[in-house]
């Protein structure tokens, strides 16, 4: 089974994303109670430069703490030169010994080439089309031959008896099956028989001596009720078929697995390594805070004020060192489901994300949504063919369950001679022909056991349309609730947003109309700053389910894979 992937076919929001990336980077701080640069347009876009700064890429952000760390230095501000030192620092705690740049593009591509377990579910098709030719075998020809010698020397009381025979027997012949359950058979029999003479054993009346038979036979053998029919001969070839199909639709959707996962842990990659920023400057501001308290403590902070301060920034420190390790899993997740040669879990490899995750909302109806599902779901297409397969188990069942009534038909060409040539000779002459009609016929007392296998194939077939409706009523739910979802996260994505620029605000308010930095002033300065990092992380959060939940209602539909423009070659 071999897969063709092409470029990925996204919203054109998604595709421009590169653009946005590109943009030159906003400086690292911004002047206290400055506006927003732009607006949010009316189709959801972020402007690029304050989602950047709001939630920038610890890779975009070493470029962004050089340029603060040399303009502090040129200032002279030792405090914001110590502050962007530390946040560069602990961003550069994620760095790690080689550096990966990937695209959403790439990763997807490297994982459907790569990946283990879709070369597992790769095989299953070609497993199940070895039972398709296994069961198509039971109506091939079959070759047989018997050879018997036999040495006779017994007693008799008559004379006319041979007491004393050497014989030798041989056929060849052809079977096969036939669709309607007929077994047709032609063998050809060559019989050799010669009478051993001993004083007072040999028969006094001579014949030909060796003596030899050929026959030629032809019979029929036709089931008229158990067996009977092509429906229930062929059952099992149409069942190994169903069974390939569902093999071929298990591939299908562990490739959208796969899919949905490289999406889910691409984004969760963007996802930690931006929060991690967030974090270092938050933690790089509780630093700055609580050297200022320290070097006021022997003026007006208290040892205990100093002492909740100190507790809150190992807390911080604490926190940070969590999401330095969301990173970590986050790389060793995406590295272990793309399985690429070049890139192992033994290796230090830090994978840099280049796509931003943004996107306007995406109008959908969600009727027509869901007739996508029942169209396409792959689960949809297994459950029907588990359906179709219970059903021909059923129609085997009822058929075993009839009485045995076979009809025989058989011909026999003879020949007899002193040697096998003209033996052969007399048969091919049709002077003695032999016909044999016989009737069988079998009635089991009780019949229980295949009563009982009749009843349990039509449990399991009802059992199997009760699956198909539970499958049908799950993906209805699914495409609901992925929906809900999809609308839910971007509804967030611009109220966070708002809220961050709002925190923002809130922060430059406080540090430019604080007259003196007193305790109460630092500390509504910083729940100012962790409600800041929490606007941003919120923003974060939303805009990541959001590109996740697209994905999710592609996997829901079943185009996940035309989404990603991959292509499965078909089944036959």
């Amino acid at each position: 089974m071999v897969l063709s992937i092409g470029s990925i076919a996204r919203p054109a929001a998604l595709t421009d994303l590169s653009i946005l990336v590109s943009a030159a980077p906003q400086a690292e701080t911004t002047p206290p109670g400055a506006a927003p640069s732009s607006t949010v347009s009316a189709d959801g876009m972020i402007p690029t430069d304050r989602l950047r700064w709001h939630i920038p890429d610890p890779e975009h952000d070493r470029a962004n703490a050089e340029e603060a760390l040399k303009r502090a230095r040129e200032s002279g501000d030792k405090t914001e030169e110590h502050k962007v030192a530390r946040v560069a620092e602990r961003v550069n705690e994620i760095r790690r010994d080689k550096q990966l740049r990937l695209t959403l593009d790439e990763a997807v591509r490297i994982a459907l080439e790569n990946n283990y377990d879709v070369q597992v579910a790769r095989y299953n098709p070609a497993i199940d089309t070895t039972r398709i030719v296994e069961a198509q075998a039971a109506f091939d020809a079959v070759f047989f031959t018997n050879l018997v010698k036999n040495r006779v020397d017994r007693p008799t009381g008559s004379r006319i008896v041979a007491t004393n025979l050497d014989s030798f027997q041989s056929s060849y012949g052809v079977q096969k099956v036939l669709p309607s359950g007929m077994t047709v058979s032609g063998q050809y029999q060559l019989n050799r028989t010669d009478i051993v003479r001993r004083r007072n054993t040999a028969s006094t009346i001579q014949g030909f001596n060796p003596e030899y038979t050929s026959n030629l036979v032809l019979e029929m053998r036709q089931p008229m009720l158990r067996g009977f029919g092509i429906d229930y001969n062929r059952s099992a070839i149409l069942v190994a078929r169903n069974d390939r199909r569902i093999s071929f639709h298990t591939f299908e959707r562990q490739v959208r697995d796969t899919l949905r996962q490289v999406d889910e842990l691409y984004w969760r990659l963007v996802q930690a390594r931006r929060d991690v920023t967030i974090t270092a400057r938050l933690l790089a501001d509780f630093q700055a805070i609580y050297e200022y308290l320290e070097a006021r403590q022997q003026f007006d902070i208290t040892p205990v004020q100093l002492a909740a301060t100190r507790a809150n920034l190992e807390q911080a420190k604490a926190d940070f060192i969590n999401r330095r390790a969301n990173v970590y899993n986050a790389e060793d997740r995406l590295v272990s489901l793309m399985n690429a040669q070049n890139i192992n879990l033994a290796d230090e490899t830090e994978i840099i994300p280049e796509d931003l995750p943004q996107t306007p909302r995406l109008v959908v109806d969600r009727l027509a949504e869901v007739q996508a599902a029942l169209d396409n779901r792959e689960e949809i297409k297994e459950q029907q063919l588990r359906v179709a397969s219970a059903e021909l188990l059923v129609g085997r069942a009822k058929n075993a369950e009839l009485p045995r009534f076979d009809l025989t038909f058989r011909t026999t060409y003879d020949g007899l001679a002193q040697n096998a040539d003209r033996a052969f000779d007399e048969m091919s002459r049709s002077k003695f022909i032999e016909y044999f009609v016989g009737v069988e016929f079998e009635m089991p007392i009780g019949n229980r056991g295949p009563r009982a296998a009749r009843l349990r194939a039509g449990l399991q077939h009802q059992q199997q349309i009760a699956q198909l409706k539970s499958t049908l009523e799950k993906i209805i739910l699914d495409v609901n609730l992925t929906v809900r979802t999809m609308d839910t996260a971007f509804d967030q994505i611009v109220p966070s947003f708002e809220a961050a620029q709002a925190r923002e605000r809130e922060v430059d308010s406080i540090v430019a109309r604080a007259e003196r930095k007193d305790i109460n002033t630092l500390t509504t300065e910083l729940s100012a700053r962790q409600s800041l990092a929490a606007a941003r992380r919120a923003m974060l959060g939303a805009m990541v389910e959001y590109n996740i939940s697209i994905v999710d209602l592609e996997r829901a539909k079943g185009t996940l894979l035309k989404y990603h423009n991959v292509v499965i070659p078909n089944e036959d």
